[in-house]
């Protein structure tokens, strides 16, 4: 696999773990702001509904209250509230959980107990409720469902439920809040809330998601502009490219020749031999067959595919193959020479390794 093909996996992975990042967080954000919304219009539902009661005639008579230090000491020490209540069957004291105690509408005792009495003859309905605060929410836009749970605790503590027809929806969700209700807290009303993930993101949410992982798609392109934009802009020059305008003289049938890369330095394709003051190497057949091909080609650089029909004219050419003899040239190049082969967007281009103020020309010298 070539070199930019795994940079374009690497920058699209890249594109997709950001995108998923990124819509988690949004998708966090926006519940974690509608769960605020519902809890604030699933007490305004459920006022609405007991101000309905508020109409009807009932009696209620009471003789004893709670006493407002006790129950806020316990607040404080968020411990259980305690009550005696008389019937027919006598006293009864009655343990009120903290959080039952804490979550009920009324604070009031005598408050409570007429909630009592009110909601034994006039129940509330679970699905009236949900309709209330669906109808509330609807007006906010609103992306997800709701449920209702109402449960109620006889006199003999065993509690039932009933649930609003989406109760289907309560299985896949998290309960918001729950209030209660009477001197006993023996009403609960529970509000269920389910984001279905497709309806939390807007069409504009998906469409900057998709931006990203386009953006990140088109890295590599966007890298090359910026790099290229960045050496005109600092550097008031240009790297050496070899480049032959003078022609080759071909001395014999084999067509061996000498070319000249810089003063000093001469490239022997006959002797195979790159040679300066600094010394000469030998290059093997395969990096010299390499080596010449550049110096012919067209501002020295070859493609992948050029290189293996140079190279392999019988079609057995691979991209692992080209990658070794590049890098084998190199190593060549850099024992004797500051020139180097650089990869530059599935192709090759021999370079100087330095930066100089003109362009200097590849020249060709006979034999």
């Amino acid at each position: 696999m070539c070199e930019n093909t795994k940079l374009l996996l690497v920058c699209v992975a890249i594109g997709l773990v950001s995108a998923c990042i990124t819509a988690w967080f949004l998708y966090q954000n926006k519940t974690e702001y509608w769960k605020v919304q519902a809890h604030r219009t699933f007490r305004q539902a459920l006022e609405d509904e007991l101000r309905k009661r508020n109409e009807k005639d009932i009696y209620f008579h009471s003789d004893g209250y709670v006493d407002a230090s006790v129950a806020e000491s316990n607040d404080r020490e968020k411990r259980p509230i305690t009550v005696s209540i008389e019937s027919e069957h006598g006293i009864k004291k009655i343990v009120i959980p903290y959080e039952r105690h804490i979550h009920n509408i009324e604070r009031a005792s005598y408050l409570r107990g007429l909630r009592s009495v009110m909601l034994n003859k006039y129940p509330l309905r679970a699905d009236s409720l949900n309709l209330v605060w669906e109808g509330l929410l609807a007006k906010m836009g609103y992306p997800g469902k709701t449920a209702v749970r109402v449960s109620v605790t006889d006199w003999q503590e065993h509690e039932t439920y009933t649930y609003s027809d989406d109760s289907f929806y309560v299985a896949k969700s998290d309960s918001l809040v729950s209030y209660y209700l009477g001197y006993r807290c023996e009403f609960g009303v529970t509000g269920y809330t389910y984001f279905p993930l497709w309806k939390v993101y807007s069409l504009m949410d998906i469409l900057w998601l998709c931006i990203l992982v386009v953006g990140c798609f088109c890295l590599p392109l966007i890298q090359n502009y910026v790099v290229r934009g960045c050496h005109r802009f600092f550097f008031n020059r240009t790297s050496m490219v070899a480049e032959r305008k003078v022609s080759v003289v071909v001395t014999d049938k084999s067509g061996s020749c000498i070319y000249q890369l810089e003063d000093d330095l001469f490239f022997d394709t006959s002797l195979r031999e790159l040679k300066n003051t600094n010394g000469r190497v030998i290059l093997s057949p395969m990096s010299a067959k390499l080596l010449r091909g550049f110096l012919d080609a067209k501002d020295c650089r070859l493609s992948n595919d050029e290189i293996m029909e140079l190279l392999w004219p019988d079609g057995t050419g691979t991209s692992e193959k080209v990658h070794t003899n590049i890098k084998r040239l190199r190593e060549y190049l850099s024992q004797n020479t500051d020139w180097t082969i650089e990869n530059e967007r599935l192709a090759y281009q021999l370079k100087k390794g330095h930066f100089i103020e003109e362009k200097s020309e590849l020249q060709g010298l006979t034999v």
